[in-house]
């Protein structure tokens, strides 16, 4: 019986891993160049961007060296992929490959993806709660343009995470199972500050975006978490807040802000708050800095750093779910038929 490969990749955004002027600039340039196929970023200003935001963190070198997301996301292919290999039983005759890939950095999706089309099946991991134009958008676009028909029927992308209630049960166990210390003062002094990646909504001439942000599925998937959170009787937080981490550029973003919820927070007379990026699968340069900042505006408050699910048990158990059922889905329909398994 020949064994079936189906290769599982996982796809971050990637970032640099040193503060090292050519990698950050090489992720730079390739993000931008990558935000440039659904909005208009001239040539000149992604090259302006790049230079003065990779000279920025080769002068801040000292206070953070790098970032961990890479890191993680390949602690998140180890894991699932240890986890997979002992269910095999589920899938005799078929071996599941799984690989990290990056948007922005190395190894890139595209090479990846085209490294695995002779594969008997591909199932691809956006590794984000949201969908949007320049996640599932960019990527599905580019799997139509390079795979045959047949490799298109043996190709599955997951998507649609925030919907699903079992994701939801996932971030509640990491939030309350994990074993981490939570917040002991009155359940009325603490503050759960949920991080979601802010999008644009309007322009700087005031437009609407011609392409898919997520704004509304980030909004509708925060709303879940947080009832969920506030119906569980573990929570020991008061008050759970939203806050959106904007990028400083022209036009109008999600509200509110981490900057106004930090405002808010400082006035409120909470004693403790929690950060946690609920909107990120792995901690980044966009989550691991904030508890400093908050700190900074608010020093009495007592600050802790939730991390995200990054290579959790629970979420880990849930992308072998995912995978597993996308894994049905490909044997069933796309000509690799249980009869050539077993």
């Amino acid at each position: 019986m020949a064994v079936k490969t189906i290769a599982v990749v996982l796809v971050a955004h990637g970032e640099a891993e040193t503060s090292g002027f050519f990698e950050n600039y090489r992720v730079s340039r390739h993000t931008l160049d990558r935000a440039s196929t659904v909005m208009h970023i001239p040539p000149l200003l992604r090259q302006v961007i790049s230079v003065s935001s990779s000279l920025k963190k080769k002068m801040r070198a000292g206070l953070a060296a790098g970032s961990p997301q890479n890191q993680l996301t390949r602690a998140q292919a180890v894991t699932l992929q240890e986890r997979l290999d002992r269910h095999t039983a589920s899938f005799p005759g078929i071996r599941f490959e799984v690989r990290a890939a990056y948007s922005a950095s190395e190894p890139y999706v595209e090479d990846v993806l085209a490294d695995t089309r002779g594969y008997d099946g591909r199932i691809v991991v956006p590794m984000a709660p949201v969908d949007n134009a320049l996640i599932c958008g960019v990527l599905c676009a580019h799997l139509a343009g390079s795979s045959t028909s047949l490799e298109l029927s043996r190709t599955r992308v997951i998507g649609r995470l925030w919907t699903d209630g079992a994701l939801h049960r996932a971030y509640m166990e990491h939030l309350f199972e994990s074993g981490r210390a939570m917040p002991v003062s009155k359940r009325e002094h603490n503050v759960l500050m949920l991080l979601f990646h802010g999008t644009i909504i309007k322009d700087s001439n005031g437009a609407v975006p011609s392409f898919h942000t997520g704004h509304k599925e980030t909004e509708a998937f925060s709303a879940h978490l947080t009832s969920a959170i506030e119906s569980d009787p573990r929570s020991p937080w008061g008050n759970i807040m939203t806050a959106f981490l904007n990028h400083d550029v022209g036009g109008e973003w999600s509200t509110p802000s981490f900057g106004e919820v930090c405002m808010k927070v400082g006035r409120s007379g909470c004693r403790h708050v929690s950060l946690f990026a609920a909107g990120y699968f792995s901690d980044g340069n966009e989550t691991i800095h904030q508890a400093a900042h908050l700190a900074a505006v608010s020093p009495t408050l007592k600050v802790e750093s939730i991390p995200c699910l990054n290579d959790s048990h629970a979420f880990s158990a849930y992308l072998a779910g995912r995978v597993a059922s996308a894994a049905s889905q490909i044997i069933a329909f796309s000509g690799v038929s249980r009869s050539d398994v077993m």
